[in-house]
């Protein structure tokens, strides 16, 4: 898989420049398969820290935890000793993380949400604003399934030196067109934004 080969080759290139590597991303079906080509490949895993950009704020086995999803999909395999730190429990640790991140990998819901940064979001400066300091937010019960949600806001998102976007089905694709002109849907904050380069997935059928 193209993707999985480029987020190898900028994490290696880290570990060989700075000894150590960053892997931010995000829950949901949309990575999955980049997950399981991740845990095939071969790389100082150990020297990867890997964490998620949200998550749901509930116990880490819920069935609804992006933790469980990447304990169940991604810290397996090769990836298996890669360090990771949870969001949820463990968020001060998290905003330790050496930034700019080396990889962000985000996916995009119907609603145009990206990370929990929802719609009814927009006019939260903290959230929202490029200016804002980078920092992690704990929200209300929002989006569906409906869990109080844990989340890096949109300034921290942007510390990352290589983003990439999944945009995955027709549905999700016709709101990714809508938003290069709807600035009410959270995703087109990040496409309007000019501070660090991002690359779109498209896996329409």
């Amino acid at each position: 898989m193209m993707t999985a080969s480029k987020i190898v080759d900028h994490l290696s290139q880290a570990i060989a420049e700075k000894g150590a590597a960053s892997l931010i991303v995000s829950g949901g079906s949309s990575p999955l398969a980049i997950f399981k080509a991740l845990t095939a490949v071969k790389i100082d895993w150990a020297k990867v820290t890997i964490s998620l950009v949200d998550d749901r704020d509930v116990a880490a086995d819920h069935a609804d935890s992006n933790e469980l999803l990447l304990q169940t999909h991604l810290l397996k395999g090769e990836a298996a000793s890669a360090n990771f730190i949870s969001l949820a429990r463990d968020s001060d640790k998290v905003a330790m993380i050496a930034r700019p991140f080396d990889v962000v990998l985000l996916g995009m819901g119907s609603d145009g949400h990206f990370a929990s940064l929802f719609p009814d979001m927009i006019s939260d400066a903290v959230a929202f604003d490029l200016g804002a300091a980078p920092t992690i937010l704990r929200t209300g019960k929002k989006g569906s399934p409906a869990h109080p949600r844990v989340t890096m806001n949109l300034a921290m998102i942007l510390q990352s030196s290589h983003i990439y976007l999944l945009v995955n089905g027709a549905a999700k694709t016709a709101v990714f067109a809508d938003a290069q002109h709807n600035h009410n849907l959270p995703i087109a904050a990040l496409l309007q934004q000019k501070i660090t380069n991002m690359e779109i997935i498209m896996d329409s059928p």
